[in-house]
């Protein structure tokens, strides 16, 4: 059987804010405030959605694709 690739277009950005937040979650003294830690997994959801994939095979690349208008 033959694989299928598929390519998906995300923002660089929400890979970005999933990253930070992240490293937020690893503050000791997040994890004792109940409620800015309930804020922050909400907002983790959120950002899982927006990342969400069509397909749960394995990733086997990521990049980042610049576009840019040309001067001419």
């Amino acid at each position: 059987m033959k694989n299928k690739t598929i390519k998906t277009k995300q923002d660089f950005y929400w890979h970005f804010v999933d990253t930070y937040i992240d490293l937020i979650s690893h503050i000791h003294c997040i994890g004792e405030d109940e409620i800015f830690r309930d804020k922050l997994c909400d907002l983790k959801n959120y950002i899982n959605e927006k990342l969400q994939l069509a397909s749960d095979g394995e990733i086997i690349e990521t990049y980042v694709t610049v576009l840019q208008q040309s001067d001419e």
